[in-house]
């Protein structure tokens, strides 16, 4: 296409425009064109001052000024005030690059039109512009080049273009896309509004925890509508949580602590409905997950963090829950201990009357005579018959019935232990009298007896994960008992010996890690210092020497060397052995010196131990004092658990983790191996006092460290704080984070000789340093 030309009077302001004559074929060449006509007359010299040329923007060739008819000529009059401009006559579409300079030529640029302007449209005779004659007063501008001849480079006028300075303050037009108006958010219904200033109201919702309070609020903060009321009244689902709220009582939590809101007449009353109901629901939802209380506030073995469910995720669910009143019962737990529990309490709060009398272990039958001789090692006697029956410890030949033996000797130390009586294995009047209260039968609780009872243990039962896995341990303290649970079944079920009421068992939840085969027992420098060394510079009296042979039972010609070599106690110095019996224990460094007591079956940690790793440092452990297994009550370490078949452990847990035989494990047995299980193991060390069994009945436990009552006081608003001593730890104690505290004043081992079968170094760190 050819390109347009124009001229401007700069007298008149009148522009002249000569459009192009469209061409047949973009490969002919270009027509002449012919002179314009124009109505005003153009002076002699048509070109302004380039310093008053305005800048021209540039328009596009495809504007409405190109889709005029080519055949005519169109003057137009600027408006007024406007600078009128010389226009260069641009090259047509056949002009080569080399005839015109990139910098002053712009094939793209048009005149803008005109705000105001006259035109003049005058036809030329042949249909086509004049090209090929200057018109008589035309100005000296650059004619459009000729297609058919080359103009003459030392001749050719360049055409004017606009200085550069002024295009630069020309912007180019920006296109934008229209930016749409977002829509008016939704008017909040003026029940929300309401309970959005309710929520805000400390007063109001001063007995709700306060991540309740910030989940209601962000959630009322973000939605327009009410949840629970609608048109005046409470809608299906609100009704559905009251009754929930009603109910709570049959799951063991208390009704009265849920606020039921009445609902007035109009948006304020109906506000503070909605928003009482709503922060009831979530406080019924995290009581029914042991937020009720906080555990480790009450006491520091009570090492449990309740799986309360995060209030924002409650508040969501509650919201799209279909019935929401269901919806906060499924978040009670679903073990079948606690179902079990709860149907005790629907149960007991009936008013049942079974109030038999519990079935006493027949070994507690067994009377002894409260006045006799009295019974210690070596004695013969037929009341020593009974005192084997009563403590269930049978002679290892039916000739020796009648011989208070040294195993005989280490269950009545045990009994008297756990009863606060002197452990010293002699059988007093006292002692006697012991014995035959325990074997008193029990009057069984009547079911509403059993209430509190119930509400503790299934308060506990919410201490738990939600899943407990598919394979775990599960130690009951109270029940002196660990389980090994597999797909919801008992793999394993055996006694413990579990820490005493002054050295209590935490309750935690842990992962087992270790199992390790002939452990050595070491003693770290924390019991050394509070523990040894005062006894043991009690023990060396003035002469500072023989602390082994007094502590440890020496004594009757046998020095305390004999009895660390017959028990294999070895004392270090610098890494070299030494004699114990040889060193001034007065003034000595006792952190300088390391007694170790390598693996073996006299070992107190025995042959194999389990490692949960815990803040508490308690672990499970054989024990070479099998006779402890046989007392009733087995609260009698510091801490730890002593099992009684350790041998099967190994095998149920690492047949589990390793798929390992029997025989594997008995190949491992004395191997001093230490096993990395491939998957964590669940440990649980839990306190129930009731449990029920798969006869239904309700097996009762006694609460030997007076749990049950400092719960159900905090369950009551009357919590009491209690401070438990730590466990001994005595292999962990020596690294990282592991902690000693001291034990309380044991008496010290009855005295007896190093070459009978007895095992005072084994009572002396059972009783006194050990777990």
């Amino acid at each position: 296409m050819a390109a347009e030309t124009t001229s401007q009077d700069s007298s008149s302001g009148t522009t002249t425009y000569f459009p192009p004559k469209p061409t047949s074929s973009p490969d002919a060449p270009a027509a002449t064109p012919a002179a314009p006509t124009t109505t005003a007359a153009i002076p002699k010299s048509a070109d302004p001052p380039k310093s008053n040329l305005p800048a021209e923007p540039a328009v596009s060739p495809k504007s409405s000024v190109h889709d005029a008819d080519p055949s005519v000529t169109a003057t137009v009059t600027p408006a007024a005030g406007e600078t009128p401009q010389s226009q260069p006559a641009p090259a047509t579409g056949d002009a080569k690059p080399a005839d015109a300079k990139p910098a002053d030529v712009k094939p793209d640029a048009a005149p803008a039109p005109a705000t105001t302007d006259t035109a003049i449209v005058t036809p030329s005779a042949d249909d086509k512009p004049a090209a090929d004659k200057p018109a008589a007063d035309a100005p000296a501008a650059t004619p459009a080049p000729s297609t058919d001849s080359k103009p003459d480079a030392a001749t050719a006028t360049p055409p004017a273009a606009s200085p550069a300075s002024d295009t630069a303050q020309q912007p180019k037009p920006i296109e934008t896309t229209p930016v749409a108006t977002p829509p008016a958010p939704p008017p909040v219904n003026p029940v929300v509004l309401a309970a959005r200033g309710k929520l805000s109201d400390k007063s109001f919702a001063s007995n709700s925890a306060n991540d309740d309070v910030t989940a209601a609020r962000d959630y009322y903060g973000s939605h327009t509508e009410p949840l629970w009321v609608h048109g005046g009244e409470f809608t299906r689902k609100a009704k559905e949580i009251i009754s929930t709220l009603k109910g709570a009582d049959d799951w063991g939590l208390d009704s009265s602590a849920f606020a039921i809101p009445a609902l007035g007449s109009g948006s304020a009353s109906e506000g503070a409905a909605e928003a009482q109901l709503t922060l009831s629901a979530l406080k019924y939802a995290r009581y029914a997950r042991g937020g009720r209380l906080d555990p480790v506030s009450l006491s520091n073995i009570l090492d449990m963090k309740p799986p309360v469910k995060e209030p924002k995720a409650v508040m969501r669910e509650l919201a799209s829950a279909s019935d929401p009143g269901a919806y906060l019962r499924g978040l009670n737990p679903k073990h079948i201990g606690f179902e079990r529990l709860r149907q005790a309490l629907l149960k007991a709060r009936g008013g049942a009357t079974d109030v038999a009398d519990e079935p006493a272990d027949t070994a507690l039958l067994v009377k002894l005579p409260t006045k006799g001789k009295t019974l210690k090692r070596g004695v013969k006697d037929d009341q020593v018959s009974l005192l084997r029956q009563r403590l269930k410890v049978p002679a290892d030949n039916p000739s020796n019935d009648r011989v208070y033996d040294d195993q005989l000797a280490d269950a009545v130390r045990a009994f008297q232990r756990a009863n606060g009586l002197k452990a010293n294995g002699v059988v007093t009047n006292r002692v006697r009298t012991a014995l035959n209260s325990e074997g008193q039968p029990k009057r069984r609780a009547s079911p509403s007896e059993n209430v509190d009872r119930i509400i503790v243990n299934m308060e506990r039962w919410r201490w738990l994960p939600a899943n407990l896995g598919k394979f775990y341990v599960m130690n009951n303290i109270p029940e002196f008992t660990s389980e090994i649970w597999k797909d919801d079944r008992i793999e394993l079920k055996q006694r413990i010996v579990v820490g005493q009421p002054s050295w209590p068992t935490p309750l935690l939840s842990s992962k087992m890690q270790y199992v390790i085969f002939r452990p050595s027992w070491g003693m770290p420098d924390g019991i050394k210092a509070k523990e040894l060394m005062p006894r043991l510079r009690q023990a060396s009296g003035n002469s500072g020497f023989g602390f082994f042979d007094q502590l440890f039972g020496g004594g009757g010609g046998y020095s305390g060397a004999d009895v660390i070599e017959a028990y294999k106690l070895q004392v270090y110095y610098n890494g070299q052995r030494v004699d114990p019996n040889s060193v001034n224990w007065k003034t000595a460094d006792v952190r300088q010196y390391s007694f170790i007591q390598p693996p073996g079956p006299d070992n107190p940690l025995g042959m194999v131990k389990f490692r949960f790793p815990n803040k508490h440092d308690v672990y499970m452990h054989d024990t070479p004092e099998k006779t402890l297994f046989s007392a009733n009550a087995r609260a009698l370490s510091h801490g730890c658990m002593r099992v009684q078949d350790p041998r099967k452990t190994a095998e149920v847990i690492l047949g589990e983790d390793k798929g390992y035989s029997p025989e594997k494990v008995g190949e491992l047995w004395n191997s001093g191996a230490s096993i990395t299980l491939s998957k964590e193991v669940p440990v649980y060390l839990v306190y129930f006092t009731a449990r029920v069994g798969d006869d239904g009945q309700m097996e009762n436990f006694p609460d030997v460290y007076g749990i049950d009552s400092r719960v159900m006081s905090a369950i009551r608003g009357r919590p009491v704080r209690f401070i438990a001593q730590e466990a001994i730890d005595p292999t962990e104690a020596s690294e990282p984070g592991a902690s000693a505290f001291d034990p309380p004043d044991d008496p010290r081992p009855t005295r007896r000789s190093a070459k009978k079968n007895t095992n005072p170094i084994q009572d002396a760190l059972s009783n006194i340093f050990l777990n």
